[in-house]
């Protein structure tokens, strides 16, 4: 029975999803024919690469003339930017330019707008002379205003790197209280990136697992949220203001995978396509795996254990869910412990941080600093 209702789901949500396609590009197309549409901009998410490849998405939009977040914000300034970003007027079927290192692609926007971008070299890429910036250009004019123009950042390991880290973003880094519907929504519609919290402590553990136990700040991060795309700019914004390292954000289309052309339905395995995504551009690289308990990221990263044996040092599992849920996790964690992987259910920053420092990742200096981090974090939420 339980089948047959998650097929049902999914089969109402594919047809919902073409509906709302087929509605997106007739008003395109509407738009285009009457000159009626905005100056169009290209919004390159981050990228990420090794010495050999390098992968980059972004999206060609209207523009939707966000207002810049500010303190003291009402809830009607972002109702209003919220609506925006949901409302993005897409640009499909674009031809845009990308060039780097003496190299050049030409790509064509998809249904939704987004393009995907992937450089390979048999000559190793040497980020000091070449930059980390690829040149984007619409090849196509709109309109007069269109910002022809972008470029987009990619984020490369150094030469001396300890290990890499995968984190999840709602409820592991950003208060969003994914488990709690009204919770969430009422984050979601009136807090602007400004006036969201994020879990006490988070940013300093995340600046100490990117130093590393010998503080030489080499160690990559990457962000693999169910989070949409739309809430990009929100995110960035999100991660600047509270001093959270920076690195590739790994997020979703509403509704569809559009990476595959095919009808997305289970989160979890959309994270462990990106995951493998990342493993698979890092194969001489460990990585310690952050999540919560509130959906499926311990299963997403057990699964990974599985499959990527001895790439997966530790887990961290943030513990926002109900004590039913806490027994299934002690026992997912028994079982990743029975494979020679450390995975922690934690209640707050500090306990994984102390665990961290006992498994040689941070040191006492750090730890020290997390504290601190726990305590003023505390205060100011």
């Amino acid at each position: 029975m339980a089948n047959i209702k998650q097929t049902a789901k999914e089969g109402l949500l594919a047809a919902i999803e073409q509906v709302e396609h087929g509605l997106s590009l007739a008003k395109f197309k509407t738009k285009d024919k009457l000159h009626l549409l905005e100056p169009i901009n290209i919004m390159p998410y981050y990228g990420f690469g090794n010495e050999n490849y390098i992968y980059v998405k972004g999206r060609v939009l209207e523009d939707e003339k966000l207002e810049q977040s500010r303190k003291g914000d009402g809830p009607l300034t972002h109702l209003k930017n919220t609506y925006k970003r949901y409302e993005s007027d897409e640009i499909p079927g674009i031809r845009l330019k990308a060039s780097f290192a003496g190299q050049e692609q030409e790509v064509v926007t998809d249904g939704e707008g987004y393009f995907n971008l992937e450089f390979r070299t048999d000559t190793p890429i040497d980020y000091s002379t070449t930059g980390n910036k690829i040149k984007l250009r619409l090849l196509e004019q709109k309109t007069d205003g269109d910002h022809l123009e972008a470029e987009a950042y990619i984020f490369a390991p150094g030469t001396h790197v300890e290990f890499g880290i995968i984190s999840d973003i709602d409820d592991t880094v950003l208060v969003s209280k994914v488990t709690h519907f009204l919770g969430r929504l009422k984050l979601a519609l009136l807090k602007n990136s400004l006036e969201r919290s994020p879990f006490p402590g988070i940013a300093g553990f995340l600046r100490a697992l990117c130093k590393g136990n010998d503080e030489r700040g080499q160690n990559p991060l990457f962000f693999v949220s169910g989070s949409e795309w739309n809430l990009f700019d929100l995110l960035v914004r999100f991660f600047k203001s509270h001093d959270i390292p920076e690195g590739p954000l790994l997020l979703r289309d509403k509704g569809a995978n559009l990476d595959r052309g095919e009808f997305e339905t289970s989160e979890a395995e959309y994270k462990r396509e990106k995951i493998r995504h990342i493993l698979d551009t890092y194969p001489n690289l460990k990585f310690i795996c952050i999540g919560d308990s509130g959906q499926h990221d311990p299963e997403v990263y057990q699964h990974i254990v599985q499959e990527y044996p001895g790439r997966i040092l530790g887990i961290y599992i943030r513990d926002v869910s109900p004590d039913k849920r806490d027994a299934e996790v002690r026992g997912i964690a028994e079982k990743v412990r029975a494979q020679g992987v450390e995975m922690e259910l934690v209640e707050e920053t500090l306990s994984a941080a102390r665990h961290a420092v006992k498994m040689g990742w941070i040191n006492e200096d750090q730890l020290e600093v997390v504290k601190q981090a726990c305590e003023q974090d505390a205060e100011q939420s």
